[in-house]
């Protein structure tokens, strides 16, 4: 797997539009863990939930410059932080999981097309 963005050399003017669903691998080990990222606004900041093979849950944040992301979510073991990339169309995040007992794994998170808006 190649675990890599393009990421941006300037931060966009507009901060990347991150709402959305998104398909997700992480390389656990050699093993690819597949999963599904949901995101939307919840007031002022992004929400959602991730559900990967062992099982949902709960992003308590999500933070974009435009050319990094910072995510935590929720685990029963605690906080997991994801720390990465984003690619310069916005649609791609690549970085690294890093687990509280030390693990770190490399993750991709591609963004799904907008079914409303008929973009394929």
């Amino acid at each position: 797997m190649r675990f890599e963005c393009r990421a941006s050399t300037t931060k966009p003017s507009q901060p990347p539009e991150l709402s959305g669903l998104w398909d997700v691998v992480m390389d656990v080990g050699g093993v690819p863990s597949f999963g599904l990222l949901s995101l939307g606004m919840s007031g002022t900041e992004l929400a959602g939930s991730l559900a990967l093979t062992a099982g949902v849950v709960v992003v308590r944040s999500l933070k974009s410059d435009g050319q990094t992301v910072a995510m935590v979510v929720a685990s029963a073991e605690g906080d997991v932080r994801f720390d990465g990339s984003l690619a310069s169309d916005g649609k791609r995040m690549c970085g690294i999981v890093s687990y509280h007992g030390g693990q770190k794994f490399e993750m991709i998170v591609q963004k799904r097309p907008d079914r409303r808006s008929g973009a394929l």
